[in-house]
């Protein structure tokens, strides 16, 4: 019963959840890992423009907050197709900032991605 257990803890906890994937992202981004973030979309990005474009973007606002020192993620609300999903989070910024919102994601080829509306 115990290896069960550490089984599902391990799922939870794996890019491979919803909510994995959701604490991948914010966890990428603490550490100002963009490709990663880029990665998580499934975005292919050989030549590294995204990237850039990401970081740029997301940098400036993770910084002027002081970056981000502590982030939580909820329980996902997945799709009745098991396709889909929203991953409530909360990020608390240096600043002492913290916000509250919902990530879309997506299963695609059995793994969570970042829905980014594309």
């Amino acid at each position: 019963m115990s290896i069960a257990l550490v089984a599902l803890l391990f799922a939870a906890c794996s890019s491979n959840s919803p909510e994995g994937a959701v604490k991948s992202y914010l966890k990428s981004l603490q550490k100002g890992d963009y490709a990663t973030v880029v990665k998580l979309m499934g975005i292919d990005d050989k030549d590294g423009e995204f990237s850039a474009m990401i970081q740029e973007k997301l940098k400036e606002s993770v910084e002027k907050n002081g970056g981000i020192s502590s982030f939580s993620v909820g329980k996902a609300e997945i799709s009745e197709d098991g396709n889909s999903a929203v991953v409530p989070f909360e990020v608390n910024f240096g600043n002492g900032e913290k916000k509250e919102d919902t990530q879309k994601v997506k299963l695609v080829e059995g793994k969570w991605l970042l829905d980014i509306g594309k």
